[in-house]
């Protein structure tokens, strides 16, 4: 048409087409229909009437003019939309009101009526690569973000009487939507083109098959007031409420078997959670003992590590950026254990994950959603539903029993057709996998590898001199031996090492790799078993406490017994006695007192004993 330039045609020509050969998922009508689209775009770009495409390529004359139109159109992501407009069900801008000018009152489209009226706006919110907050973690970048978008909103005139200002959150609600909203077009768009015309795509290297791939995310169980039932000593349970539930999964993408996961009692995950999902996928997996429980698993219930021989692991992980993923212990554990391809894709934008995301929604939908407290969240579409009628305080979470329904449900999962898989289940798709010889990723090393997943890697330098025992500093702790103390020639090398779940024991390795010499530390965090979380959670706990903890033997143990008693009104101490974290108290024995353990290892006198005073 003769509104493009020869620049602008030169420009169109070199833009990437969609990849329709790594688009995988897609029916030979659809990938034929893209390739038409492709096709006529390219005619009409080089110059030829839009009413001989449209009977050359059997398209409507309007939609080749529309394709035409947005190809040259600026994009979001910068550049233009180019090619991207022959895809089909992917929304390339938001749908023009038909108003355009901004709103004063909440209104459909009324963050994309505010953006297009103020440039200014549009540009900060295109520009922003920040992090969105979620129910799991604040954004200090996003909070930053909205300042400057009241900034705009204040040099623009709008009052706070205006649109957004006069929402329930000011409008941060409909900025973090808008920004999703945009970054999923970009993600959706991006994905399937061809950047290079060499192999870049792992869809293009082989066919995916079983333990191809391995996608490893986390979920936060929508419960309303979520309620734990905490164990005491004496056998009875305080109800508590908690911060909230999340599950954390590891899947197999070629077959949506789910490999492994960790449910824990908070508003966040670690990376030691982390860790532990990988570990649970590497474990052999056994049917639990039901025996006069309601709930049974299915005779055929099955996890893929049940398999004969060194449970499967998958070639490749996929996680996100979340701040757990990307730990300094968390990936050196991976790299150390799970020997592969790890690709850390983009937060927030669940359409990079599609199949662990798919697999978290069925499991919602049709188990989760139905506990004590069990809602719908709120959408575009409607407001929120509740779809369990049972209070959370009435019907607490027992996370003991929690657990074996999820060991039901997850073995069940992998047994049940998927519509995915052509109506097969995962244990379908793997045993024919197997069957054909196919050969996954294993390991003679693998109980090995599951040890060293507890295990923290360090490396330390040996202190002392000066009249001071050699020793070593970490994690707030000082460790020593006897062995060490002997040897004043080690001060000042260094050592690699490891800390196991034990965080009382220092291993430290020789050059070789071999145990060189074990370490113990020394009081507060000598007596209690802990790890090296804990130990964190307990320094920060003893600082934040002053002086009056100053001077006692057990840190560790002292900490547990606080944070028991601080449960009853802390959320976050809530959490740590409901997950396990920190211990049940242990029953005290009324016949060992305080006045009888002075009485220890001394012989009775024999005959007749007088109180009387003589």
């Amino acid at each position: 048409m003769s509104y493009l330039t020869e620049d602008d045609v030169a420009r169109l020509l070199a833009l990437p087409r969609p990849d329709t050969a790594a688009m995988v998922d897609l029916d030979d009508a659809t990938r034929k229909a893209i390739e038409n689209r492709v096709s006529a775009l390219t005619a009409l770009i080089e110059g030829e009437p839009v009413k001989r495409v449209a009977t050359l390529y059997g398209i409507h004359r309007k939609t080749c003019k529309r394709m035409l139109e947005l190809a040259n159109e600026p994009a979001p992501s910068g550049g233009v939309h180019g090619f991207a407009v022959c895809l089909p069900q992917v929304r390339l801008v938001d749908p023009k009101p038909r108003d355009k000018e901004a709103p004063v009152l909440k209104h459909a489209y009324g963050m994309t009526r505010l953006v297009d009226s103020l440039p200014e706006l549009k540009a900060a919110l295109i520009s922003f690569k920040g992090a969105l907050p979620s129910r799991r973690q604040t954004s200090p970048a996003f909070n930053r973000l909205c300042g400057e978008v009241n900034r705009i909103l204040d040099r623009a005139g709008r009052g706070e009487d205006d649109y957004p200002r006069n929402t329930r959150d000011g409008g941060r609600r409909a900025v973090a939507t808008f920004i999703k909203r945009l970054r999923s077009r970009i993600a959706e768009v991006a994905m399937t083109f061809v950047v290079h015309p060499a192999l870049t795509r792992w869809a293009e290297l082989s066919t995916p098959e079983p333990f191809d791939e391995a996608q490893v995310d986390g979920h936060y169980i929508d419960l309303k007031d979520q309620w734990c039932a905490i164990p005491l000593s004496d056998g009875t349970h305080r109800l508590t409420r908690v911060s909230g539930l999340m599950l954390l999964a590891e899947i197999d993408v070629a077959s949506r078997a789910c490999m492994g996961w960790t449910v824990i009692v908070d508003e966040a995950y670690s990376q030691f959670d982390f860790l532990r999902t990988i570990k649970h996928a590497l474990m052999p997996w056994r049917p639990k003992d039901m025996t006069g429980r309601r709930m049974q698993y299915l005779p055929n219930a099955w996890m893929p590590s049940a398999m004969d021989g060194p449970p499967p692991r998958g070639l490749r992980i996929s996680v996100d950026n979340y701040s757990s993923h990307l730990a300094k212990h968390a990936k050196r554990a991976l790299a150390q254990v799970r020997l592969g391809i790890y690709r850390f894709g983009h937060a927030g934008i669940p359409e990079t994950r599609p199949h662990i995301e798919a697999f978290f929604k069925s499991i919602e939908v049709q188990v989760l959603r139905y506990l004590a407290g069990g809602f719908e969240p709120e959408t575009k579409m409607r407001e929120e539903q509740r779809v369990s009628a049972r209070n959370s305080k009435t019907y607490p979470i027992f996370l003991h029993l929690l657990e074996d329904m999820l060991d039901i449900v997850f073995s069940t999962y992998n047994v049940t057709p998927h519509e995915g898989l052509q109506g097969r289940s995962p244990r379908e798709v793997i045993e024919a996998y197997l069957a054909d010889g196919g050969m996954p990723l294993r390991s003679s090393r693998t109980s090995e590898d599951v040890r060293d997943l507890g295990r923290f890697r360090i490396r330390v330098t040996i202190r002392g001199g000066a009249g001071e025992l050699p020793h070593v500093n970490f994690g707030y702790a000082t460790y020593r031996s006897e062995k060490l103390s002997t040897r004043p020639d080690l001060v000042g090398k260094t050592f690699n090492g490891y800390i196991a779940e034990d965080a009382r024991f220092l291993q430290l390795l020789d050059k070789t790799g071999q145990p060189y010499l074990e370490l113990k530390t020394l009081p507060p965090y000598a007596l209690t078993p802990h790890s090296l979380d804990e130990r964190r959670r307990a320094h920060r706990w003893r600082k934040s406490r002053g002086q009056r903890w100053n001077g006692i033997a057990d840190l560790i143990d002292a900490f547990h017994t606080e944070v028991r008693d601080a449960a009853r009104h802390l959320r976050w101490a809530a959490d740590d006695v409901a997950s396990g974290r920190v211990p049940k108290a242990k029953t005290p024995d009324p016949a060992r007192s305080g006045a009888a353990r002075t009485l220890e290892g001394f012989a009775p006198r024999g005959g007749n004993v007088s109180l009387r005073r003589r």
